[in-house]
């Protein structure tokens, strides 16, 4: 009988006060930005916060959590529906912390292809809900979404290395 090795699963702490600090900062930045920089439209702050601590905590119930805290709030700023962002978000938090647990995410190359596949699953998530809630679904435009990819994956590599300052490990 052949005997499996199992790969220990790293944990990591944060200190609370750095992902309340994040998630305000990135909430602020997602509501402002847009005002001043046009292109900051394609940015989703709160997204890439909501990815960051699912992969870090490992944990499924703190990214749904995670997730759907951070997308209401990002409802309650934008003009949008409340809930919409919510619902993806936490989807996107529950696929991150699962993915965590089989992904080593000490690769760069890994967190680029996680982000860049949890961006997409987020943009694809928000096209579906908007089809099926409102009245007049919004167009689908798919060079929207691959750039929307292309940035966040970008300003989330840049981001992560930021926040790995501040892991411990558990």
């Amino acid at each position: 009988m052949p005997a499996y090795l199992e790969r220990p699963i790293e944990v990591f702490r944060i200190h609370p006060a750095v992902l309340w600090v994040s998630a305000l900062i990135g909430l602020l930045l997602q509501t402002f930005l847009p005002l001043v920089l046009p292109l900051a439209r394609l940015m989703d702050f709160p997204l890439l916060v909501t990815i960051y601590f699912a992969l870090v905590r490992r944990n499924k119930i703190f990214g749904i959590g995670l997730g759907t805290v951070m997308g209401l709030l990002q409802d309650a700023l934008s003009h949008g529906y409340i809930g919409i962002f919510g619902m993806a978000k936490a989807l996107v938090g529950y696929l991150g912390a699962a993915s965590s647990l089989r992904f080593e995410l000490e690769s760069v190359v890994a967190r680029i292809i996680l982000t860049g596949f949890f961006v997409a699953i987020h943009g694809l998530a928000l096209a579906g809900l908007d089809r099926v809630l409102l009245d007049p679904p919004p167009r689908f435009e798919p060079l929207t979404l691959a750039s929307s990819v292309l940035v966040n994956v970008a300003l989330g590599l840049m981001l992560f290395i930021i926040l790995d300052r501040f892991r411990h490990p558990a």
